[in-house]
């Protein structure tokens, strides 16, 4: 170094690389560790001149990183306090959050989004978002929500109550069809073209199941399902509960610690078969179909997808060769079997109706989840055995449906609406939505908008913190069966209830409905103390709430999922296109709600409103409490696993950047 250039001049122009390279390496906030990098290089041998320089230097630049450090601090507090001067990019777009806020490890995310406006599409999108990335350490974790070995569905498993992380040993290994039809069901949305899911949901499906996740887990599926099939004909391709790694000697199912084996029928239903859980079941085989048709088109004959084709579209057609002899009560009876028994399950069901019996009084007459399957068999069983394709038998079956479907007259924000009466009136009640595509026919699209109004109005009136759908209870809870089906909305409902948990998944049917007000009351039950965990939301809450079931399942937790990604409806109605059956859908759905409701629901309008139209002046569902919950900003109320920090709420609204990016 010249002994002429003075040491400001040394400064200026960078010549003192290691002072250079130690303030370029760390950020506003580093000022304690820069400082002991800088002290260390003054403690190296240098002429004294180069020392005093060094000396110059550093406390010049310390103090510019100390200075820098203050005023971000102060600004960040500033811009918090006042978002009104933040830069013009985000003014209109505040507390945007990212997925990236889950992948700093901020599962507890719902406190950023208190007082965000739901109507935002980009709000939407990005609270979507950090569900899917916190939902998937449950539905896309193996060993966890499916066997790895089998791809079959556990029905769930439980938590750690300190740690809040997923025991392995606590799986509850027995499953049903109503697992497995959420579980295909979110593969078949994630099998999707990003264009067919449309701008909301398109950006998202990667964060479902990557393709190569899909393709393998419905081969392993398969292949369960084949062997299993093969051993139980009299099944005839649908489901018993089950037990998918297989089953010990006295019956019960294996679980992760023993090793696997062939899957197995539960030990309580060794020779019967539900017909509910494999309404759900089919119908999300008849969507898996339809996209994996896709999928074969474009990637060609020999393609992976072409192969997964061929095995589905054979399960689906064995279902629907054995759905009539396995469900249908027989001729003259107008009735579906709510349970098909065996009298010799090694019988292909198929091969005719005599090896199925069942109490004759026990059937699925209801307009809620059983009318899947009630679906099923009209619209794609075999009615081969019956003259005019069972024309007669349909219609006694939509005629006894009829008089079990009842209106109930609601006054809901000042207007009087007409409501579905419910079993319980619990959101689990509207299954039905998820998977087909009730909600395109206006008529009944009214109807379910009212009966979200009544559910949502329910809990803001009586001041309760979330809303209800059958679910497992937290402690302290007490339910028959150690399972609380009868929590609802007594005064819509045909039965007593006993409302003492609520469940995040409650709000689906309104997600369905109203995305806005729905997405807003589920993360309102986020909110309560421990209700999200790195796996994602909880069972349930009691709602005093004193204490959450520490409990990851299917129904309470990959509904909601299913719910924000608009469910499958879309997907079948296109595949019913493709069958030349959409219009019978609509004249057996429609005609039945209109025979019920469209006299009661068109009075209602106090106009000649056509039924096109009907929805255009629906009364907004209603949002949750203004008032925010603040439980989760205390350390106590979440898992240690699952702490967001302290982040600066600028850096959350301006993580997206540019309006529209994801």
């Amino acid at each position: 170094m010249p002994a002429d250039v003075s040491c400001v001049e040394q400064i200026a122009v960078g010549n003192i690389p290691q002072l250079q390279a130690t303030t370029a390496a760390v950020g506003p906030l580093g000022a304690a560790t820069t400082y002991d990098k800088i002290a260390g290089l003054i403690r190296k041998p240098l002429q004294a001149r180069s020392k005093l320089c060094l000396l110059a230097g550093t406390l010049f630049g310390l103090a510019i990183v100390v200075a820098v450090a203050v005023a971000a601090q102060h600004l960040d507090h500033w811009f918090t306090h006042h978002p009104e001067h933040s830069t013009n990019e985000v003014e209109d777009e505040p507390w945007v959050i990212t997925p990236a806020l889950w992948n700093d490890q901020c599962c507890s995310f719902a406190k950023h989004f208190k007082s965000v406006d739901w109507q935002d599409f980009n709000v939407q999108q990005q609270f979507i978002a950090n569900v899917l990335a916190a939902e998937r350490g449950f539905f896309a974790a193996p060993n966890v929500s499916f066997d790895a070995e089998s791809g079959m569905t556990f029905d769930g498993i439980a938590i750690n109550e300190t740690t809040g992380e997923p025991m392995p040993s606590e799986i509850r290994p027995t499953s049903a069809a109503s697992k497995e039809a959420i579980h295909l069901s979110l593969l078949a949305l994630a099998l999707q073209e990003p264009e067919e899911a449309g701008s909301l949901l398109g950006p998202l499906l990667p964060l479902v199941y990557s393709k190569e996740e899909a393709f393998d887990l419905l081969e392993k599926k398969a292949t369960s399902l084949e062997h299993f099939d093969s051993r139980y004909p009299g099944f005839g391709g649908f489901l018993p509960w089950f037990c998918g790694r297989g089953a010990k000697e006295d019956k019960s199912c294996r679980r992760l610690q023993d090793p696997a084996g062939p899957m197995e029928p539960s030990f309580d239903w060794q020779d019967s078969v539900p017909a509910l859980d494999n309404g759900q079941l089919a119908w999300a085989i008849v969507a898996l179909v339809r996209v994996l048709e896709d999928h074969a088109a474009r990637d060609g004959e020999s393609s992976r997808a072409a192969a997964l084709l061929q095995r589905w579209s054979h399960r689906l057609a064995r279902m629907r060769a054995s759905a009539v002899n396995l469900f249908y009560n027989g001729q003259g009876s107008g009735t579906v079997r709510s349970i098909a028994n065996l009298h010799n399950r090694s019988v292909d069901a198929a091969t005719g109706p005599q090896n199925a019996w069942s109490d004759a009084n026990y059937v699925l007459n209801d307009a809620y989840e059983g009318e899947m399957m009630v679906l099923f068999v009209d619209l794609l069983g075999n009615w081969t055995n019956y003259s005019s394709d069972g024309a007669e038998e349909k219609a006694l079956i939509w005629s006894d449906k009829e008089a079990h479907v009842f209106p109930v007259q609601a006054n809901l924000q000042g207007a009087n609406m007409t409501v579905q009466q419910g079993f319980w009136f619990s959101s689990h009640e509207q299954w039905k939505t998820l998977q087909l595509p009730y909600l395109d026919l206006p008529l009944v699209k009214r109807i379910f908008t009212n009966g979200e109004v009544a559910r949502l109005a329910y809990s803001l009136d009586h001041d309760l913190p979330g809303l209800f759908a059958s679910v497992n209870p937290p402690p302290g809870v007490n339910c028959p069966g150690n399972y609380c089906s009868a929590v609802g909305v007594e005064e819509y409902a045909a039965q007593q209830v006993d409302d003492a948990a609520a469940t995040p998944y409650g709000a689906f049917p309104a997600i369905l409905v109203e995305p806005a007000a729905g997405l807003a009351w589920y993360n309102h039950m986020l909110l309560q103390p421990r209700m999200q965990s790195m796996a994602g939301s909880l069972e349930a809450f009691a709602l005093n709430g004193s204490a959450v079931a520490s409990l990851l399942t299917w129904d309470a937790k990959a509904t909601s999922v299913l719910a924000m990604l608009g469910g499958t409806g879309a997907i079948v109605r296109s595949q019913l296109d493709r069958m030349n059956l959409t219009a019978t859908f609509e004249q057996r759905v429609g005609g039945m709600y209109a025979s019920v409701f469209q006299q009661a629901v068109m009075s209602e309008l106090g106009s000649n409103e056509s039924l096109s139209e009907l929805n255009s002046n629906a009364t907004q569902l209603p949002m949750p409490p203004s008032a925010a919950i603040a439980m989760q900003d205390n350390p106590e109320s979440r898992y240690p696993s699952c702490g967001c920090g302290e982040i600066p709420q600028r850096r959350l609204r301006r993580a997206r950047g540019k309006r529209g990016e994801t």
